[in-house]
């Protein structure tokens, strides 16, 4: 008697096991992989021979096609072969680096995938104090933005260079053209491939009025700042409100402290909380999750579509090396009516932050404030990455798709409630907590 329930023990552990083994071979549960290192960057003008540009346009196009779920969505692939027809076209001699990392960013904007991108070699910057704002390119000087327009830098009109940075960097939306204006636009390499010439001290900037400036290299200058804070996330009370400058996606030790200091403070009472993610570029969303949780709240739940393969499985430690895994999205969430909650939200509030404030809206859990986000709320993500051999160009590609809780698909951003300038924002959240 005793062997045989020994023998049914056995047998049940041994179920238990290949039950477990199969949920965690198709589902993506991770076990830890190995990331690729980054390579040291190559001068731009060394001359990569025709063999080498074309053994690394083929790394490249194999690996995108290997682990990105585009070709496994239903996209329409159109536009890719097409891309990848110029792509063909414009590699096939020998060229520099910098040329071929020209053709290779355009090549990956084809996705419109704002995780999957080159690694960009700036270079320096010129000094050029400047902000993309209605649709134009605004001087900035010692007193802060003016009402004049950059027309030309070096007499390369401004469309020419914009038209540059559109086709070098993918964008999910207008909130991301805009922000990728005033990212990129000072950048030397960018500057160089628009036909400015880089190879002086200063250059001509041409504004509405008819008047020109002249700008120069810029010149970092290095402060010890004691006073400084550390950079993370951190709480502090205003008035009646709690609020959390969410400036990362980071799960750590320091958001949990935070996470316990806001339900103790809604437990006490506390009926208003601000969470500031403006400017936070992601990271994971359980950060998201854990401040919701806090307040007595339940995020709804994104779908992903899961691609994996031979080098999501090395990277992220999948089970798997091919195939999918779809995860439908769930709208149910739990609110909380005692709390009014706002999220303050910039075109720099990104990946997982955006997943905030998409959780916020499909839940209808608080209030948007601020400018919208530069992602989709459908949106391609979480990261791998590739380092091109000859080159050493370095670039991400996303292995998965979300889907946002409502199932909506057609949204291109989540636009707030109330809209204002990202300076802007705070105030209006203050005013709207105190019924204004």
């Amino acid at each position: 008697m005793k062997k045989k329930l020994i023998w049914i023990i056995a047998i049940i552990l041994l179920v238990v096991l290949l039950a477990a083994g199969a949920v965690m071979y198709f589902l993506p549960v991770s076990f830890g992989g190995t990331r690729v290192a980054r390579p040291d960057a190559l001068p731009g003008d060394m001359l990569l021979t025709a063999e080498q540009v074309q053994a690394d346009r083929q790394q490249m196009m194999d690996y995108v096609e290997n682990v990105h779920p585009f070709f496994v969505d239903g996209s329409d692939q159109t536009a890719y072969l097409a891309a990848k027809e110029a792509y063909l076209s414009e590699t096939n001699a020998a060229m520099t680096v910098e040329a071929f990392m020209g053709a290779t960013a355009r090549y990956l904007t084809v996705f419109g995938d704002g995780h999957t991108k080159l690694s960009w070699q700036y270079g320096d910057e010129v000094a050029i104090y400047h902000s993309y704002r209605d649709g134009q390119m605004y001087f900035a000087d010692e007193t802060g933005v003016t009402e004049l327009t950059i027309t030309a830098v070096d007499d390369v009109p401004m469309e020419q260079i914009l038209a540059t940075i559109d086709s070098l960097f993918p964008a999910e939306n207008e909130m991301a053209v805009a922000k990728n204006y005033n990212y990129y636009f000072t950048s030397e390499n960018l500057l160089k491939m628009a036909g400015v010439n880089v190879e002086k001290a200063a250059f001509t900037v041409s504004l509405s009025d008819g008047s020109t400036r002249e700008c120069r290299w810029f010149e970092p200058v290095e402060t010890a700042d004691s006073s400084a804070e550390p950079w993370g996330n951190k709480a502090r009370w205003d008035g009646d409100i709690f609020v959390v400058e969410f400036v990362e996606c980071e799960d750590d030790d320091n958001l949990k402290a935070i996470a316990r200091e806001l339900k103790q403070a809604v437990d006490s009472g506390c009926t208003k909380v601000i969470i500031d993610a403006r400017g936070n570029g992601g990271g994971s969303s359980y950060a998201c999750e854990r401040l919701l949780n806090a307040m007595g709240m339940k995020a709804p739940t994104y779908g992903m579509l899961v691609r994996y393969s031979r080098e999501a499985k090395e990277q992220v430690g999948y089970l798997r090396s091919s195939g999918t895994c779809l995860m439908k999205p769930n709208p149910a969430a739990r609110q909380n009516e005692k709390v009014n909650l706002v999220v303050l939200c910039d075109r720099y509030t990104y990946s997982s932050a955006t997943m905030l404030c998409v959780f916020v809206r499909d839940g209808q859990l608080g209030t948007l404030i601020g400018e919208a986000s530069s992602n989709m709320p459908n949106h391609y993500g979480d990261i791998t990455f590739v380092a091109l051999d000859n080159s050493h160009l370095y670039a991400s590609v996303s292995h998965k798709r979300f889907l946002r809780p409502s199932g909506e698909t057609e949204s291109r951003m989540v636009v707030p409630d109330i809209e204002t300038s990202a300076n802007d924002a705070y105030q209006a959240a203050l005013d709207y907590l105190a019924g204004k």
